[in-house]
């Protein structure tokens, strides 16, 4: 099995252990945390190392000492996946997805980089996923979606089809976004909301039927 390293030793990191072995194809080379205190630590038997955010040279050591180039992001915070995610392709590693082997995946579904699809989905014909996109337990991504990068998709979301999700938007747990609707981008959509209606960018919605209750600050840079 190829080795790669984990980004966060999270509550997250233990969805990501849990699928990445289902599926058989990779195995932990470390965990990083910008917590100094968990250095040295163990998660499931990995030992966790301190990384100081967007260190190059650190990363550069990483790889060599490890001889691998691939990550995966372990942790679920939105307001720095997608800067994480961004800082370590540019850097020249190589972003791997991680599907359980219980998902319903359709051989004709577009699928980006560092994609996350837990047990229990089901990816119907035609969707296009993008990259660092996490799609929990029980949640369906039907025909001819648009989930553009960075998206967390939380557990027993309905995305009916023709849906267009924007960049870095959390849909919450029961979320249902019903046929040919679509959420922008920076967008928390709240647990059970039916979103019936199209959603702009930047805002917190939630409700049956779901409605813009305030902008969203939470993702800013």
């Amino acid at each position: 099995m190829e080795k790669i390293v984990i980004v966060g030793s999270g509550q997250h990191c233990h969805v990501v252990l849990y699928n990445m072995k289902a599926q058989g194809l990779y195995e932990p080379a470390c965990i990083l945390d910008s917590d100094m205190r968990l250095a040295h630590t163990q998660v499931e038997g990995i030992t966790v190392e301190y990384y100081r955010n967007f260190d190059k040279h650190g990363l550069s050591e990483l790889k060599e000492r490890y001889c691998t180039n691939k990550f995966f992001i372990g942790f679920g915070s939105m307001k720095y996946r997608k800067t994480v995610f961004e800082f370590f392709c540019k850097e020249g590693w190589e972003a791997v997805n991680i599907i359980h082997p219980d998902a319903v995946v359709s051989p004709t579904a577009q699928i980006g980089q560092g994609v996350l699809i837990e047990a229990g989905c089901l990816v119907t014909p035609s969707p296009v996923i993008g990259d660092n996109v996490v799609v929990n337990t029980g949640s369906q991504v039907n025909h001819d979606n648009v989930v553009e990068n960075h998206v967390y998709i939380a557990s027993g979301v309905v995305l009916s089809g023709g849906v267009h999700i924007g960049c870095n938007t959390l849909l919450d747990d029961g979320v249902i976004v019903t046929l040919g609707r679509k959420v922008g981008e920076n967008c928390v959509i709240g647990a059970g909301a039916v979103v019936t209606k199209d959603v702009p960018n930047n805002v917190v919605a939630y409700g049956n039927p779901c409605k813009v209750v305030r902008l969203n600050g939470q993702f800013g840079e």
